[in-house]
């Protein structure tokens, strides 16, 4: 994955119904890493709405050597569902996403025009019931500190934005911290300055919405 140190994107899958001239369009929404993840989120769509008229798609997902875009008509006139679609999508700002627009056709013949205007409602309806986050690459720390340190840590923690997620506490304290990967070396000089006999443990990076 590109090593961006944020991005925007939702964290669960929702979708929104809108009626244009008779016709049924359904936006569906959800949050995919692959293209593998992608393609079953599709399948799922399919199968769901199988008896539409139409699943137009469109995704854009973050790979080690750039941004994937896809999209499709399925069966539309070209480049008046897949691309439209997509194109929200892209403006959106939103990556790691994968938008799935559903037609059950009613009967009223729409236009050029008015098929991209009604996949672009579709797409943005979706977007609109999303929870968008920024999910930022993160760093879990795994810190065994003495008892002397503890409290001066926490007062750190709270002042630098570092999340403390689990704690235990025997002959030393053994703390799971979550901080930016911008302010993992940060951490570290911080906690060398309270106890030079702190041990510290970084895990892979890796992209999250902080706590």
């Amino acid at each position: 994955m590109n090593k961006l140190q944020s991005y925007k994107s939702i964290a669960e899958q929702t979708s929104c119904e809108v009626r244009i001239k008779n016709s049924q369009f359904i936006g569906t929404i959800a949050p995919v890493l692959t293209e593998d993840e992608a393609s079953l989120f599709l399948q799922q769509m399919r199968h769901t709405y199988r008896d539409a008229s139409h699943n137009v798609f469109a995704f854009r997902i973050l790979r080690d050597n750039g941004l994937l875009e896809r999209q499709s008509d399925d069966g539309e006139p070209s480049g008046t569902a897949g691309k439209p679609t997509l194109d929200v999508l892209a403006g959106s700002g939103l990556v790691n996403v994968c938008v799935n627009v559903t037609r059950y056709f009613g009967g009223t013949l729409l236009g050029t025009g008015g098929l991209v205007r009604a996949y672009q409602t579709a797409a943005r309806e979706a977007i609109s019931q999303a929870t968008i986050s920024e999910f930022k690459r993160l760093v879990q720390v795994r810190l065994i500190l003495p008892y002397p340190a503890y409290d001066r840590f926490l007062y750190t923690a709270n002042n630098s934005g570092y999340i403390i997620a689990d704690s235990a506490f025997s002959e030393n304290i053994t703390l799971t911290v979550i901080c930016l990967e911008e302010d993992a070396v940060n951490l570290q000089q911080a906690v060398l300055g309270l106890a030079h006999n702190a041990q510290i443990a970084f895990g892979e990076p890796y992209y999250g919405v902080m706590p």
